[in-house]
């Protein structure tokens, strides 16, 4: 064989001496070994040998005979996609008017002579151009898609549609033309020339795909080939002295691109590489075309503009535009938009915090004793001007009634109540009040102050009840009396309690005004909002808020002014694709969300009592503290240092919070959205199995509605309704008692005992079709394929996945086996619904053929062991239970290998033919002792593995088999013989498997040597071995069965 495919290439590669001296060498050797004798012990050997070498020598003869002298084959034109010179019908009307312009005739032709583009380039280019051209004129042929209840008048018209091919090509063109010079025209429309067009917008594209292909490295540069376009198109005239071939290349491209290498080889004064701020890369080669200075120059004479250097060796006219410097100043810049963003926003929350300071100035720290009696800050007063303490409370010495003033002054937190002095004072202002009532659980409060002031007037003047009240009696001695007393606190100073809910309610200086600022109540927040915003209040509040809120607008202002009309702000990636409405709201919602959380959260526990402190700090008296401070320098200003650092840690917080929040808020809207969708569950191959069968119906709810789907769902609705007792008649029928926890791995295989019939599913016999059904209950849908309604629910989701496939086959990202592992495998014809099938993909059942063949040859060795037990019925019976529980245990298991074998028992039958339709018996005993659970009772299957591999070997064979070569070609030939031989090593590995059955046996003996049939034939040709292998080949549902018996029984691997 070595010399015989030494022959075979040097033939094909034009060598006739070295292809016939190869060919005299293998003939000469099958000659001699024809010529030896043998024993006679290896008599049946020596004849197959013999019967092998002869066939071989025969198709030696006739390959070179039919040569004649041995004569090297005429090659083919090499192309990639189309034989342009013989190019199928469907690209005609692209060709005619690429060889038929007015101008140029031959427009590659005439291209390549005006500016010598390479002949490969032009080849290539050509190619290219028909491709695209043909793929536009045919979309442009098939009318768009209307939905049947779309009114008539809206309808597409036929009118739209091309009159006729050569319509739809020059449609196409124009097409092609709009799309592919888009760029090219907002770049003359940037740089205010008009675009340099021809009369033939053809030539246009010819013209740009010629240089685009001969431009290298340079399509990189988009503008550069714009420049060069626009400077080569309007000399684009046909000349009578062409340019040779490669000219494009030497006197344009590489002259520019020598330049790009100058620049990058550039070094120092001591040789080192120069550092990157120096060099120009294509980025800034290309800048350049972004000016005007480049139509200065024409595509012969822009390598001066792209080489020349001033006095100091730095370029001139061609300079690099931005020089990148690694710094986190950069970093700061880059995102300059999210820190304007925050900054604003903290302004605007500093001038919200202080608004509410000035409007609700409940804050204790305001009115301390060292504040001093008269604070005024920013128009707001923290006292009461018109404040009188000769206001004096008469109720404040009142010991009799039921008023209990000692115990409203401990409800009320008084430390030392004195009878005459403790509220001795009517309240006029907070601080009034706090000399009387301290409010100490309101203090540590950050929030929620008005509420608890309120909430301790009200509990401690609103007590009833009785107590002991101590008494001390003068006149005999005793200080440790007690007696029951009664109190109501509502009769208690009812001036003062008036003056006190005034203090804290009403708005005015020193006052709270609570009733506004209490936004526990929602009913008070519409209130709240308005007096924030009233122009008429004293202090200068709602101005600062303005002016924080003006800076979070001149920043959008600035935003959307940029994005309407700054080219620079505005070139981001993905700007032109459509964003869906409901995308594009739950992204801005979920933002607007996170920003509202993360405003409330710096407002509430950072800003508003910094804003509080930094007041108090700001109005201290700075002789009471610098005494007694560490700093260095005993002089201040209003306390600003100690401010600054106060404020610092929240401000660096404040602008990076966001990023926290986020991380919090993509990890819990992440989380939901993967719930529902369900993401992240394929935690192992065995779920990922499980979950494919449930795609097609996430398909038909999601994408394609599907009235078998509707149908099961509606059942699976209406079954809680049915009538229990049926539904439990049809289970016992149908199925096996199965667990109702148990997965669809678990559940156990139905067995029937059935007799057996042929091994195939299409014959129409009723016996055949009582086997079909039998098979599918016992073995599952991935053995027998699915059909009827279940075939109809999911074979829109099949197609569409194949489709896919397909796709990723012609982008490459998948290779043909991927390709055969991963399809579904249809057969039968859409006009033949009924005899319709459908097969899961082969890589469900990875892995699981081994498993199966492991557990059945373990399983058989410990049967083979106990045939010596005199115990041996019961020994043997409860090896082949255990056997098949371990098998069904997973139903992929059995669809492994039940699968292999009935596609290559399919095959075999295919392959063989009707002349060895005696084989039938012996396929369906190995059905029958599956189903009736005597596998190792009947069978031999120590040799489970060398089955597998010579059924893999010959599937493979049949696969490699050529197609497209005639009966007598030489490679033809040799896959027949080698298809012959593993059909029989096949027949050997299967008469070991029924070695236990001698009829059987004797069946398989006899194929071999059966005369006019697949493996002896009279004639050298093998007519009928030929015959049936061609048939088999060409067509392609039988050749699908063969690739998915191929795949089964190699997918582990």
């Amino acid at each position: 064989m070595v010399h015989v495919n030494a022959g075979v290439a040097a033939r094909n590669s034009g060598n006739s001496e070295a292809a016939n001296s190869a060919f005299a060498i293998a003939m000469d050797l099958l000659e001699r070994g024809l010529a030896l004798k043998f024993s006679k012990a290896d008599d049946e050997s020596s004849i197959r040998l013999g019967k092998k070498m002869a066939r071989y020598l025969d198709m030696i003869r006739g390959q070179v005979s039919k040569t004649g002298d041995g004569g090297a084959m005429p090659k083919s034109t090499r192309f990639n996609i189309i034989d342009l010179e013989n190019p199928p019908e469907r690209y005609a009307p692209v060709l005619t008017l690429l060889h038929s312009s007015s101008i140029h005739g031959n427009i590659f032709d005439s291209m390549k002579c005006i500016f010598g583009f390479q002949d490969n380039n032009a080849k290539n280019q050509m190619e290219h151009l028909t491709l695209l051209l043909t793929n536009y004129k045919e979309s442009l042929e098939t009318p768009a898609p209307v939905p049947a209840k779309k009114a008539p008048k809206q309808r597409r018209p036929n009118d739209d549609l091309p009159k006729d091919e050569h319509d739809a090509a020059v449609q196409a063109v124009t097409k092609l033309h709009a799309r592919l010079f888009d760029n090219y025209i907002k770049w003359c429309k940037y740089l205010r020339v008009k675009p340099s067009f021809s009369a033939e917008p053809l030539a246009d594209l010819v013209l740009f795909f010629l240089i685009w292909g001969e431009a290298a490295n340079f399509r990189q540069t988009p503008e550069l080939l714009c420049f060069l376009f626009h400077s080569l198109c309007a000399t684009a005239q046909p000349t009578l002295t062409p340019k040779e071939s490669g000219a494009f290349l030497t006197s344009i491209i590489r002259p520019i691109y020598d330049e790009v290498k100058k620049d990058n080889d550039k070094k120092t004064p001591l040789g080192e590489r120069a550092p990157h701020k120096d060099i120009r890369n294509y980025d800034d080669f290309n800048e350049f075309f972004w000016t005007k200075a480049c139509l200065k120059y024409d595509a012969y004479t822009i390598k001066e503009a792209l080489g020349a250097v001033d006095k100091k060796g730095n370029p001139k006219d061609a300079k690099k535009t931005f020089i990148e410097t690694r710094s986190w100043a950069r970093a700061l810049w880059s995102f300059r938009r999210i820190f304007l963003l925050n900054f604003t926003l903290f302004c605007a929350v500093v001038g919200f915090a202080l608004n509410m300071a000035l409007l609700c100035p409940e804050s204790p720290i305001m009115y301390g004793p060292d504040m001093g009696k008269e604070l005024v800050l920013f128009g707001k007063y923290y006292y009461n001007p018109k404040a009188r303490y000769s206001l004096a409370n008469d109720d404040s010495t009142t010991t009799s009634g039921l008023c209990n003033l000692p115990k409203l002054s401990t409800c009320l937190g008084v430390s030392n109540f004195v009878v005459g002095q403790t509220f001795s004072v009517i309240p006029q202002d907070f601080k009034m009040l706090l000399a009387d009532v301290p409010f100490q659980p309101c203090m540590e409060l950050l929030s929620g102050r008005c509420a608890c002031y309120l909430e301790t007037l009200d509990r401690c003047l609103s007590q009833v009840g009785s107590g002991k009240a101590l008494v001390s009696d003068a006149s005999s001695g005793n200080t440790r009396d007690f007696k029951m007393v009664k109190y109501d606190q509502t009769k208690c100073m009812p001036a003062w309690r008036k003056a006190a809910y005034a203090v804290i309610n009403d708005a005015g200086p020193g006052l709270l005004n609570c009733a506004v600022c209490n936004i526990q109540a929602p009913t008070l927040v519409p209130n709240l909002m308005v007096k924030l915003i009233d122009t008429s209040r004293t202090d200068m509040g709602p101005l600062v808020f303005v002016g924080g809120v003006g800076l979070v607008v001149l920043f959008l202002v600035g935003e959307v002014s940029n994005r309407l009309f700054s080219g620079l702000f505005i070139g981001y990636v993905g700007r032109s694709l459509p964003v869906p409405c409901c995308g594009y709201l739950r992204y801005a919602c979920f933002w607007l969300i996170l920003f509202t959380v993360k405003l409330l959260f710096g407002y509430t526990f950072m800003v508003k009592n910094l804003v509080e402190t930094s007041l108090m700090i700001w109005m201290s008296d700075s002789t009471k503290y610098l005494q007694v401070s560490n700093f260095m320098l005993q002089v201040t200003f209003h306390n600003i240092a100690y401010i600054g650092f106060l404020w610092l840690p929240a401000f660096i917080v404040f602008m990076y919070d966001a990023q926290i929040f986020y991380a919090l808020f993509s990890v819990v809207v992440g989380s939901v959205r993967g719930f529902n969708l369900r993401i992240g569950e394929l935690r192992s191959f065995r779920i990922l199995r499980l979950a494919f069968k449930d795609i097609p119906r996430m398909f038909n709810y999601k994408l394609v509605s599907n009235a078998i789907e509707s149908k099961v769902s509606q059942q699976a609705i209406d079954a809680p309704h049915s009538n229990t007792q049926s539904a439990k008649e049809k289970t016992t029928t149908i199925s096996p008692v199965v667990h109702p926890t148990a997965t669809i791995d678990e559940q156990p295989l139905r067995i029937q005992t059935t007799l057996y019939s042929g091994a195939t599913d299409d014959d129409d016999t009723p016996t055949s079709q009582s086997s079909s059904t039998t098979n599918r209950c016992c073995f599952g849908s991935a053995v027998t394929g699915i059909d009827g309604d279940e075939f109809l629910r999911v074979i829109p989701f099949a197609v569409a996945w194949n489709h896919c496939l397909r796709s990723m086959r012609e982008a490459d990202v998948l290779s043909n086996r991927e390709l055969s592992v991963l399809s579904y495998l249809i057969e039968g014809d859409d006009d033949a619904t009924s005899r319709r099938r459908l097969y899961p993909p082969a890589f469900l059942t990875a892995g699981k053929l081994d498993e199966s063949l492991d557990i059945v040859a373990e399983c058989g060795h410990v049967y083979k062991r106990l045939l010596t037990d005199k115990k041996k019925d019961a020994a043997l019976a409860k090896v082949e239970l255990s056997m098949h529980q371990r098998v069904t245990k997973d139903s992929l298991r059995v669809e492994a290998c039940v699968g292999s074998f009935k596609f290559t028992v399919r095959v075999l039958q295919l392959l063989l033919g009707d002349a060895h339709a005696d084989m039938a018996p012996c396929f369906a005993f190995v059905e029958e002792s599956i189903v009736n659970r005597t596998a190792l009772k009947g069978l031999n299957v120590a040799n489970l593995y060398d089955l597998r591999s010579a059924s893999a070997e010959l599937m493979q064979a049949i696969l490699d088999t050529p197609t497209s070569s005639k009966d007598d070609s030489l490679h033809f030939q040799r896959a027949l013989y080698r298809v012959i031989d593993l059909a029989e090593q096949v027949l050997g590995q299967l008469k070991k498997l029924l070695s236990k059955q001698d009829s059987l046996v004797a069946i398989l003996k006899q194929t071999p040597l059966k005369p006019n049939a697949f493996f002896i034939a009279p004639e050298s040709t093998q007519k009928y071995a030929t015959v049936q292998l061609q048939t088999l080949v060409s067509d392609p549902a039988s050749m699908a069965i063969v690739s998915r018996a191929y795949q089964v029984l190699t997918v582990d691997n």
